[in-house]
């Protein structure tokens, strides 16, 4: 593990690409079928999308602590409260995903409370595992390497967060998005990151982001679960002008995530590097 820690810290980006390689592949496995016999498909998918993706998180969560990165990695409650306050765009986005709650034009299916409960759970777990993965390992390796400096600092943001939106071309490889639809999910997957990574190194905790990345994605994904909804498994394709669409709508999150991580210094992320000088 040694060996392992020293070169995930001298070659984060590279050690971060085989990462993701290996776990997020996990996450997709078909497991479905052995809970069908119990549960209806759709609370199928959702139990194997729960137990893949918590799982997955665990296994994180044990190389965070055999780096020593736990506490950098934002596993502390925030230091002043009041500084959550700089979600507040994301909020937004989330009611705007969840627009057609609001004016009516979908309605939940009450009548399904245990595939309510494995809904939420699902994304819930969608948000611990993406952001333990990418704000928590991903991010905090980088710094480890670069956070001693402005220019480093950055570099590390802007790279995380591109490799969050890499994750997203599994939907290609698996045949379940066109070509400009998996390559718009990953600009603006991109731009999101930006935004998650800089409020993560604001509030030195990464516990909000978790809960706002759940947040974001049940309200993308109300349809599942209202009347006359379901999974939507079918070929997820899009023209050229709502892809354009889609990265305007969330190029703002990407500007004012740059915004607010303008106040982070190379001293606010001593944590990240203060075990550089004891590495041999």
């Amino acid at each position: 593990m040694n060996k392992l820690k020293t070169y995930a810290f001298k070659k984060p980006v590279i050690f971060s690409i085989i990462l993701i390689l290996v776990i997020v592949p996990f996450t997709f496995i078909p497991m479905a079928p052995i809970f069908s016999p119990f549960l209806y498909h759709q609370s199928s998918e959702y139990v194997t999308g729960i137990f893949e993706q918590v799982f997955a998180s665990l296994v994180l969560i044990i190389i965070l602590k055999r780096f020593n990165l736990l506490k950098s990695a934002g596993f502390t409650s925030p230091k002043q409260w009041k500084d959550l306050l700089i979600i507040w765009p994301m909020l937004l986005f989330a009611l705007l995903n969840g627009s057609d709650l609001f004016s009516g034009n979908i309605i939940i299916d009450k009548s399904k409370p245990l595939v309510i409960v494995l809904f939420i759970l699902v994304y819930l777990s969608t948000g611990l595992f993406e952001e333990i993965l990418c704000r928590g390992v991903v991010l905090s390796l980088m710094l480890h390497k670069w956070g001693n400096t402005k220019k480093g600092c950055y570099l590390a943001l802007i790279l995380s967060s591109a490799l969050f939106g890499f994750t997203h071309i599994i939907h290609f490889i698996l045949n379940q998005s066109s070509l400009l639809a998996t390559v718009t999910q990953i600009t603006y997957a991109t731009f999101i990151g930006v935004f998650f990574a800089a409020c993560v190194l604001r509030n030195k905790t990464i516990y909000p982001a978790i809960i706002l990345h759940a947040v974001v994605d049940i309200f993308g994904s109300l349809k599942e679960i209202a009347i006359n909804g379901g999974l939507n498994e079918t070929y997820f394709t899009m023209s050229i002008f709502d892809a354009l669409g889609c990265i305007i709508i969330t190029l703002p999150i990407l500007i004012y995530g740059l915004f607010i991580f303008r106040k982070v210094t190379p001293s606010d992320l001593s944590i990240y590097t203060e075990e550089k000088f004891t590495m041999i």
